[in-house]
């Protein structure tokens, strides 16, 4: 699954994108990292996407944390293997710099369904009970 996210978010702008590695040297802004990660749930997986700028370029990141991310990945996806997939936004960081790589950065997370399980009140809109108290 986290190859489907990576290739969908090469879709976008920031074509530079890779998977989360302890130690590896950073590339040039813009570029995004996807780290896969437990979700809240056990029936999720998260991944965290960490969209990196050059410092001075806020309103280019925001734009792309805030629309791009969600037009890329807020609907479903195919797979290359025909398969569909679906992601459902799950909350953001605020503006950070990594003074290592002269940078700032956002993170976005992103829960998927692992598979055979549903996602439940995923789909719900703010304030919207589930139903469950």
């Amino acid at each position: 699954m986290v190859n489907v996210v990576i290739s969908q978010l090469k879709k976008g702008s920031i074509q530079n994108v890779a998977l989360f590695s302890d130690g590896a040297a950073k590339p040039l802004p813009p570029y995004v990292v996807v780290r896969p990660e437990a979700g809240e749930a056990s029936n999720t997986r998260a991944y965290r996407i960490s969209a990196h700028h050059s410092a001075g370029k806020l309103d280019e990141l925001e734009a792309y944390v805030f629309k791009e991310l969600d037009a890329l990945l807020g609907g479903s996806i195919d797979g290359q293997d025909g398969s569909r997939y679906r992601l459902y936004p799950h909350g953001f960081s605020d503006v950070a710099s990594d003074t290592e790589g002269g940078t700032i950065f956002m993170e976005r997370i992103y829960l998927a369904p692992l598979p055979g399980m549903a996602l439940r009140g995923a789909s719900k809109k703010p304030g919207e009970s589930d139903g469950s108290h």
